[in-house]
């Protein structure tokens, strides 16, 4: 099996993060290893959340991992809390990173064409460090125009401007998630000089953990040999299908993946 490291939170409820990750990645054929980042009671979105910050520990982790002579075939990154977290990143990948692993970062820092509250510049611009360093970046449209440099823009011209601009700048390739417009949803894959679209109805409004799903099957189809374009088209046929039959009112909750995850089997 092949091996990937996750570098995120675990959330009590509001399916997310590593609770979405360790269950699509294991049943693409992966074996995951976690590398948690805090533990929240719930994830953010909620009224209200309690956090536990790992950020102490991280490096004793590491620690333990580098005696045990881990390798990775992969190395997936999420929600951070504080910059010096983006430091431990940096290092983890400077330590397990070979020639041949795959480095996907989720650039967890806006929304809506804001920052999140525990979000700073300083923290941005590592974030943005991070990002040149990954094979793949799935950015929102706000993380998109923070890493850009540029004002956030839902036209999607601006956002193909966007992309390019970091494309040429020596972002390796970009995933573009949830370009809405009129009743469809659009992830948009930015690999050199090709642009591609892949399009889904639009069911519903805002759902937490899709991010994490996207980035999650991505990386599971990378590493069982599909291409960036086909692993991007099966996150969006899955999420999807999920949200079609997702019965929970509390968007907060997380769609309902659990019973569609033999879809990812090969």
């Amino acid at each position: 099996m092949k091996k990937c490291a996750v570098i995120n939170d675990l959330s009590g409820f509001g399916k997310c993060s590593l609770t979405v990750s360790i269950p699509i990645l294991s049943v693409m054929g992966s074996e995951v290893h976690p590398l948690p980042t805090a533990v929240l009671s719930n994830q953010t979105a909620y009224e209200s959340y309690k956090s536990l910050p790992l950020t102490n520990v991280m490096d004793d982790f590491m620690d333990e991992w580098k005696k045990l002579g881990a390798s990775f075939d992969g190395i997936l990154t999420g929600f951070v809390i504080d910059d010096k977290q983006i430091d431990i990143i940096n290092s983890f990948i400077d330590s397990f990173k070979g020639d041949d692993t795959v480095l996907i970062v989720d650039p967890v820092m806006a929304d809506n064409g804001k920052l999140y509250d525990c979000y700073n510049n300083d923290m941005c611009k590592k974030i943005i460090e991070l990002c040149y360093k990954a094979d793949v970046i799935t950015p929102n449209l706000s993380e998109l125009a923070v890493i850009a440099g540029e004002k956030y823009s839902e036209d999607y011209d601006t956002i193909l401007s966007y992309g390019r601009k970091l494309i040429s700048n020596g972002i390796k390739s970009i995933v573009v998630t949830g370009y809405k417009s009129n009743d469809t949803i659009s992830n948009i894959v930015f690999e050199g000089d090709t642009v591609h679209k892949v399009t889904s109805s639009l069911i519903g409004g805002y759902f937490s953990g899709t991010g994490d799903i996207t980035a999650s099957v991505i990386m599971g189809g990378i590493l069982r040999g599909q291409g960036l374009f086909d692993s991007v088209r099966l996150a969006s046929e899955f999420i999807t299908k999920s949200i079609t039959h997702t019965q929970s009112k509390n968007a907060n909750d997380g769609i309902e993946f659990e019973r569609y995850l033999e879809d990812l089997l090969l």
